[in-house]
């Protein structure tokens, strides 16, 4: 049995992902420290609040096509709620959901369809006039969403595709 492990480095020197082909059997993807790996996707859950577009640049300067993370079903959902759980109790978590417009169409940042959604009750409800931007709603143990103001600090989930 031959075993050959590719790894892809970026200029910095910093691992962004290997890939284990064991005589053209299943593939393996592990995703960078710090970073999770689900479906064909690495996810990291920050731990340095910030605004909705300064966590939406942190992850886009990431590079390799990060985001502020897209949800697209109940089971991703589940999975990047039970990694924000396990990291943090904080208010709210921001995802790469927005209203750029601000005409009550829906974005996510990386351009994914927005085809699934998970609102609480009630919600989106726009308060005020000032809630274009999205979070996981820590009383739903973050598998709910609500629309918020975009400008107060708060952790945040990226996500590339390796």
């Amino acid at each position: 049995m031959t075993s050959v492990i590719v790894v892809i480095a970026t200029i910095m020197g910093c691992v962004i992902f290997t890939v284990d082909v064991t005589n053209g059997a299943a593939v393996r993807i592990s995703c960078p420290p710090g970073w999770f790996f689900y479906r064909s996707h690495c996810y990291a859950v920050s731990k340095n609040p910030a605004s909705w577009a300064d966590a939406e640049y942190d992850c886009v300067s990431y590079g390799h096509g990060a985001h502020l993370a897209s949800i697209m079903d109940d089971s991703e959902a589940a999975i990047i709620a039970s990694h924000v759980s396990a990291n943090q109790d904080a208010e709210g978590v921001w995802i790469g959901l927005h209203d750029p417009e601000k005409n009550g169409r829906w974005k996510w940042t990386d351009g994914s369809m927005f085809n699934y959604a998970a609102w609480k009750t009630g919600v989106p409800d726009n308060a005020k006039g000032k809630e274009f931007c999205v979070v996981l709603v820590t009383g739903s143990k973050y598998k709910k969403w609500n629309d918020v103001g975009c400008g107060p600090v708060r952790n945040y989930v990226c996500k590339f595709k390796p």
